[in-house]
């Protein structure tokens, strides 16, 4: 399965870059010496900063949205953040069933480092690069970025494409 085409060579860029970014945190420490700190943490903090930035209540569930998990997973690694003190939870104002999430200043500060050391390892790999190439890239992979939130990809097709494919191996 050899395919050279633009949109080939994106998709297995975008992949190898998805391991780079996704890679658990595993030698970061939180307050407990003996506590790793994930990704799901540091993606539970950036949801939560993200979502204060625009809505007076961020909530499981939004984070939930935010991140694209089911309601069930998003409580569960709030429940880590908050267990590992990135985030705490508030009485909401506006609903005294539900909890509001915010950044501790152990998570606030995470997410300065997190955000700071990626920018810089992203500034070293296109350091040597000429400036307009540097601008260039930035603006097309913004642009690539905001198209695919435009348009998420149709899932249920792929489930039943990967369902068939199942199917013809069991055949044949």
């Amino acid at each position: 399965m050899r395919d050279v085409t633009p949109g080939a060579a994106i998709d297995v860029a975008l992949f190898r870059l998805r391991r780079i970014w996704a890679r658990p945190l595993r030698p970061r420490r939180a307050a407990d010496p003996h506590r790793a700190v994930q990704m799901s943490n540091v993606m539970v903090v950036h949801a939560v900063h993200k979502l204060n930035l625009n809505v007076p209540e961020v909530t499981v569930g939004a984070v939930a949205e935010q991140l694209d998990v089911d309601p069930s997973t998003a409580s569960r690694l709030v429940n880590d953040a908050v267990g590992a003190g990135f985030v705490e939870r508030e009485e909401s104002e506006v609903d005294a069933r539900r909890a509001r999430l915010r950044l501790s200043p152990r998570g606030r500060r995470v997410l300065e480092v997190v955000v700071a050391s990626r920018r810089a390892y992203v500034d070293s790999l296109i350091a040597d690069w000429d400036e307009g190439d540097r601008e260039v890239f930035a603006r097309l992979l913004t642009r690539f970025a905001e198209e695919s939130v435009a348009h998420p990809p149709d899932l249920t097709h792929l489930d039943r494409l990967i369902a068939e494919a199942i199917a013809e191996t069991a055949v044949g």
